[in-house]
């Protein structure tokens, strides 16, 4: 399992680099709080067929967010998977191994809504996030001034570390391999990978707290700084759009009306 951070290499030029890394940061939120808080399957279709088409416009890396989005998968399953075990009335399957289990109409209905919103937050997060460079997340960062500087300072450090976590990982499954362990099926692998993750994990707090006092040491204050970068009319201009859109398909277009009239069509 390689784990790469998804950020655009510095040399990666594109339209999106026109618009302020505050501004890139701020767009996914306004398009992903509104449908996980309104509960409404046609506003999360359209949020998401809209991202798909900025994707497309703006010529990002698609495969590669949905090579990230697919290893974000499993751990998503994992928080709806046992929804429908214990939310509901109406049964609509019951599993026998030892002791009944009941498998929920509602609670199913909730889980795939939940995983659906989720995956689709996920998507809108990555495609964003793809957008900026390293540097740029992390000047986006220092920008907002709610987050404290010390907080960004671990936050740098743990980025660093979440490649370094990865490719150690991947070296002891690869001796793993060479001694003659066989993993029979991805989720014994990714079973795995979460036992030497938790290992890896303690060793390298010690390591992160070791660099953090030594750049102390050196004078580093827990305070980053950049170039000032100014925030152009345009970038508010963007920021307008983008609320206004939401608006739009939240109270004055009907979705439901335009997905059923399509279905229609094509039926």
């Amino acid at each position: 399992m390689d784990i790469e951070l998804p950020f655009k290499h510095e040399d990666e030029k594109n339209f999106l680099n026109k618009i302020h890394p505050l501004i890139r940061f701020i767009l996914p939120f306004i398009l992903v709080i509104p449908f996980l808080i309104i509960n409404d399957v046609y506003l999360v279709i359209t949020i998401i067929l809209f991202v798909l088409f900025f994707n497309l416009v703006f010529r990002l890396h698609l495969i590669k967010i949905i090579s990230k989005l697919k290893a974000l998968t499993p751990f998503i399953l994992l928080i709806t998977i046992f929804v429908p075990f214990y939310i509901g009335n109406t049964v609509f399957f019951q599993l026998n191994i030892g002791i009944s289990l009941n498998i929920y109409v509602e609670g199913l209905t909730y889980a795939l809504n939940l995983f659906f919103r989720i995956i689709g937050a996920a998507f809108v997060f990555l495609t964003f996030l793809t957008s900026l460079t390293y540097s740029e997340f992390i000047e986006a960062l220092t920008k907002l001034r709610a987050i404290p500087p010390f907080f960004i300072g671990s936050i740098v450090i743990m980025l660093h570390y979440i490649p370094i976590l990865a490719k150690s990982n991947r070296k002891v499954l690869e001796a793993q391999d060479l001694r003659g362990k066989n993993f029979t099926s991805y989720w014994q692998r990714l079973k795995t990978h979460g036992f030497i993750m938790g290992k890896n994990v303690v060793h390298n707090m010690e390591r992160s707290e070791k660099l953090y006092e030594s750049l102390k040491m050196r004078g580093f204050s827990g305070k980053i700084t950049f170039s000032s970068k100014k925030i152009k009319l345009a970038d508010i201009l963007i920021v307008i759009m983008f609320v206004f859109i939401m608006i739009s398909f939240i109270y004055f277009i009907n979705l439901e009306q335009i997905y059923m009239g399509v279905l229609q069509l094509l039926v």
